[in-house]
């Protein structure tokens, strides 16, 4: 080997150690920033009265069939999982992980997404509410058409339920749609007795956790029958 092959060989060697012990580093800082991020929310929803668990069992189940969520989960843990009570109203708010992994790089990427969920205490249809999109009747099924002209512009709304989802939407809610800037920011789902929304690609903390509980309480007076009396609590 020439002398010139050799430093060749010699900074070649403290790269791939330069790059090894910079990937080490850089999962090292990030580890520290979630664990710090973590015990920040904890803080954050014990100064309120609410509670925090790091990972309830089986909870993205109990919500899946509605973006940002799987169709199908089975046994698929939620993360960072608050409950408590909000302007009189019971909520959870928890994270669902998503493990992206890339084969070309074998590498795992981790996609954080947050979900918020309102107790209504009254049974409710199916529904959901999203902004709407170029593939929505492709990837979310066929529209229910309200009559409404900006609301079936703006909205792709689905329903396993038409005849009682129908009303609900005409009652009150349609307005609050169409009327309300953030509803074209947040979905909105009715599902088992509750009022959801959620954010792709974020991460529950003490600067994103009111503004979707402020929407879903402010849209919980507009269901018009099913808005509650009184706000009930957890069950």
């Amino acid at each position: 080997m020439s002398g010139i092959e050799a430093v060749l060989f010699l900074l070649a060697c403290g790269g791939v150690v330069a790059l090894v012990v910079w990937d080490r580093r850089g999962k090292a800082r990030k580890k520290r920033e979630s664990e710090e991020g973590y015990a920040q929310l904890r803080s954050f929803a014990e100064s309120r009265g609410w509670t925090y668990e790091e990972g309830v069992p089986s909870l993205v189940d109990a919500y899946q069939g509605a973006e940002p969520l799987p169709d199908k989960a089975s046994n698929v843990m939620g993360d960072n999982v608050v409950s408590g009570t909000y302007r009189g109203f019971g909520f959870r708010a928890f994270e669902y992980r998503y493990y992206n992994k890339d084969i070309d790089s074998e590498t795992t990427h981790v996609i954080v997404h947050s979900v918020w969920a309102l107790n209504l205490g009254v049974e409710v249809p199916d529904l959901r509410i999203y902004r709407d999109g170029w593939f929505d009747t492709f990837y979310r099924g066929r529209a229910m058409e309200v009559g409404i002209p900006q609301l079936d512009k703006d909205f792709h709304i689905v329903s396993r339920d038409e005849e009682r989802a129908r009303p609900v939407v005409l009652d009150g809610l349609a307005e609050f749609l169409t009327s309300d800037p953030r509803a074209l920011e947040m979905p909105l789902r009715l599902h088992d007795g509750q009022l959801i929304t959620s954010r792709s690609r974020t991460k529950l903390s003490g600067e994103t956790f009111d503004e979707p509980l402020e929407y879903l309480v402010d849209a919980a007076g507009h269901l018009g029958s099913l808005s509650p009396a009184r706000p009930p609590q957890a069950p």
